[in-house]
């Protein structure tokens, strides 16, 4: 008999919960039918088997009990929840398969069951086995939301845009307005593909979908700009980015050097100007200070630069900002002073080096490089820009 101190925990509480959900399920019907609670002998045989960590026993008393009273069904699906749970998902499968296997299975569960057997193949890896089996579900279902989302994870897990679109859609259709996000993101995946292959009518096409499932994607306004600036329409590229900074302004300093070359290119400095004015009013914490600063110097005046940085730094003191006003200061420092500078620059460079420029608004992962699928909690366009730490 295997020794209580070196089980599981979570064994050890396994009998008890399977006896209260049989304890719920057989009370409803009792009380419904004016009959008393009884409990088939063989049902504690296979908890006293659980207890005993023997699984194997106990599992075939389960699976055969259920053949003559599928009200004991729901004891299995929690038990082979229990199981996979806890990474034992051969004897989930070995449950569910046991289920799906009897002839005499009501139709109201074969397509829980299925869904079940589906969720252990998919902790498994087999994603094949379960696409099949969510398949088959929607066979009996046709309208299974359980059954879609799970078909559209595998297929974004196999990178089958095209699938995931279609099954996407479907569930968008059925009133899911959550999966729009995730359908907009399939087509900003393509649109990234043909980005790729140089098909620009692919990018422009996909890039126009994105936006229909999701107004606010920033990708696809993204797309939709860069395409422009490639085919030198630089006044509708300017259209796209400052969408930007009113549908989401985080993502504004990604996209604020080819904003300020689209200007450059219109040869409208001062509407440039006028413009970051704005946008800093409104969003006083957005990482753009150094940009706007070099705007100043490019079209006005180094020293209108640094007259902008000391009246912002006052008004707002940030460590991007303090770095770039320390970079223009070295120039115009004699020796003493610019020692002390150079000091300082690299106080502030250290500062920095910790910084993370993108994190998970969802989960918190925090990377120097921009993913539209968070690699931690894997959520769609959840990473952004982190914003200006203040001194």
């Amino acid at each position: 008999m295997t020794n209580l101190s070196e089980m599981p925990t979570w064994l050890l509480f396994t009998p008890f919960i399977l006896l209260a959900l049989l304890w719920i399920s057989r009370r409803g019907r009792s009380v419904k039918h004016n009959k008393p609670i009884k409990l088939p002998p063989e049902y504690f045989t296979g908890l006293n088997y659980l207890l005993n960590d023997e699984h194997g026993k106990a599992l075939d008393i389960f699976v055969k009990l259920v053949e003559t009273d599928w009200d004991l069904v729901d004891t299995h699906f929690a038990l082979g929840k229990i199981f996979r749970k806890n990474g034992e998902i051969d004897k989930a499968i070995k449950i569910h398969q046991g289920l799906i296997a009897r002839p005499s299975l009501p139709d109201e569960y074969r397509s829980k069951v299925l869904l079940e057997l589906g969720y252990d193949y998919l902790a498994a890896g087999w994603f094949d086995r379960a696409e099949g089996l969510f398949k088959e579900v929607l066979i009996h279902d046709s309208k299974s939301e359980e059954a879609k989302r799970n078909l559209i994870l595998i297929f974004q897990q196999e990178k089958d845009w095209h699938k995931a679109i279609d099954v996407g859609v479907d569930l968008f259709l059925q009133g899911a307005s959550d999966v729009g996000i995730m359908v907009s993101q399939y087509y900003c995946e393509l649109a990234d593909i043909a980005k790729t292959k140089g098909d620009v009518s692919q990018v422009a096409y996909n890039s126009k979908q994105a936006l229909h499932y999701d107004k606010g994607s920033i990708r696809a306004l993204i797309f939709l700009a860069d395409h422009e600036m490639d085919k030198q329409n630089y006044k509708q590229a300017v259209h796209f980015f400052e969408q930007i900074e009113k549908r989401d302004a985080e993502f504004f300093p990604v996209i604020l050097d080819k904003l300020i070359e689209c200007y450059h290119r219109l040869g409208d400095p001062n509407k440039l100007l006028s413009y970051l004015a704005e946008v800093e009013s409104r969003h006083q914490s957005l990482a753009m200070i150094e940009k706007h600063a070099m705007v100043i110097e490019r079209y006005q005046s180094k020293d209108a630069a640094i007259a902008y940085l000391t009246d912002r730094i006052r008004k707002y003191p940030d460590i991007r900002g303090m770095h770039s006003l320390i970079s223009y200061k070295t120039n115009q420092s004699d020796a003493g002073e610019l020692t002390l500078l150079l000091d300082l620059k690299s106080a502030l460079v250290k500062m920095q080096m910790d910084d993370s420029e993108y994190q998970c608004h969802h989960c918190g992962f925090q990377s120097n490089t921009l993913y539209w699928l968070c690699p931690s909690c894997q959520s769609w366009a959840e990473v952004k820009p982190t914003m200006i730490e203040a001194a």
